[in-house]
């Protein structure tokens, strides 16, 4: 089952923000609550990006992959 890309989009967010706050708040030298929910604002739309582009990198290599095939499949 794939989720559509908006709602794909909204829980990367979502749960990005919540986990870096998270860790930030509570390792073991946790700081506290408002420079980690300050951080993670920072962090999150970087992560997306990183996201981004981990799928986009995939989508070429799929390609590739399947246009390898095919000319292995032509040259037979």
């Amino acid at each position: 089952m794939s989720l559509p890309k908006p709602m794909k989009i909204a829980l990367i967010l979502v749960l990005t923000y919540a986990c870096s706050v998270l860790v930030m708040r509570y390792r073991r030298d946790g700081m506290d609550w408002e420079p980690a929910l300050l951080i993670g604002l920072l962090v999150t739309p970087l992560v997306l990006l990183l996201s981004w582009g981990r799928d986009r990198l995939m989508d070429g290599a799929r390609r590739a992959g399947e246009r390898a095939r095919g000319r292995r499949r032509a040259a037979r």
